[in-house]
């Protein structure tokens, strides 16, 4: 079994700690020892604004200030994890307030980003068109599925959705699906069930794997492109495999290894195609993220000499 050495990966968690973002910086350390929440916290609020949404860059490929949807999800995904504190159901409170502020009824759901990204550096694939959409919201789920869940967690702060309404809407929507063109959506719909595994019948559960298995990459030539490789559905041991083989999971797991002894960081697999500058700002912010998600990926696994 390949693994980790505990130098490359003191290397990667130091990499992270000199030159990552202060969110990576205190999620590394909780992940390494407990008692670090609070330092999450602190870091994380700094990233929501007045109306509760959060925004300003915490999706570092979109550098706008103010509140979006996705951003919100992402601050949600970091705060699930820690919500017996406090001061994190207190940020959630606000944070679904936003979001409940943000519901377009046409949609019945939301948009990924406010047109106002448009006047901000950001990536080609967030530009708000003038059909008031961006390619990400082509698919709904993305991110409507994800926020629903977080809805129905947080059910004491939903003060006008009609919640019940809202998660049957989405699990049809899911069920109805005859071919999957989004990764990103069926990541987000992955979340919405992990949240609420009491939703996961017989016939949600083979839909859930129809998915993961039209989209998932197991040609480890393209793991160094974009693409939905096989660690991306399967955060750990205990996950559903999906009918992925043992040994893809296991070449996934060594591509990560190996580029982690190749380099300190992982590279993001993607650049802008304009504001160069905030692009390289950006993508320093994402070897951050990246790296921390790849450790993360590997003590899951147990994958590294501690």
């Amino acid at each position: 079994m390949i693994v980790l050495s505990n130098g490359n990966f003191e290397r990667a968690k130091n990499w992270i700690l000199e030159h990552g973002r202060d969110l990576e910086k205190a999620r590394v350390k909780h992940l390494i020892e407990d008692g670090h929440q609070h330092e999450i916290i602190a870091v994380l609020s700094g990233y929501q604004n007045e109306d509760g949404g959060f925004g300003k860059g915490l999706e570092a490929d979109i550098r706008l200030p103010h509140s979006s949807s996705i951003a919100t999800t992402i601050a949600l995904q970091v705060l699930v994890q820690i919500d017996n504190d406090p001061r994190a159901k207190q940020m959630i409170g606000k944070a679904i307030r936003y979001l409940e502020n943000h519901f377009n009824s046409e949609r019945q759901g939301w948009y990924a980003v406010p047109p106002e990204v448009n006047e901000y550096p950001h990536a080609f694939w967030w530009t708000v068109h003038e059909d008031g959409m961006s390619w990400i919201d082509h698919h709904w789920g993305n991110p409507s599925a994800e926020i629903i869940g977080y809805l129905r967690r947080y059910r004491s702060e939903v003060t006008r959705l009609d919640v019940d309404q809202l998660v049957q809407q989405c699990v049809d929507y899911f069920l109805s699906l005859t071919t999957f063109e989004s990764e990103h959506e069926v990541y987000c719909y992955k979340r919405f069930f992990q949240l609420h595994p009491d939703l996961v019948t017989n016939t949600a559960a083979e839909q859930l794997g129809k998915a993961v298995q039209s989209l998932v990459v197991i040609d480890e030539e393209k793991w160094k492109n974009y693409v939905p490789f096989p660690l991306k559905f399967i955060l750990d041991p205990e996950s559903t495999q999906f009918g992925i083989p043992k040994k893809k999971i296991d070449d996934n797991l060594a591509f990560f290894i190996q580029a982690l002894e190749n380099d300190p960081f992982i590279e993001p697999p993607w650049e802008w195609n304009a504001y160069s500058e905030s692009w390289e700002e950006a993508k320093q912010e994402w070897r951050g993220v990246l790296t921390y998600e790849a450790l993360k990926l590997l003590l899951n696994y147990q994958r590294v000499v501690r």
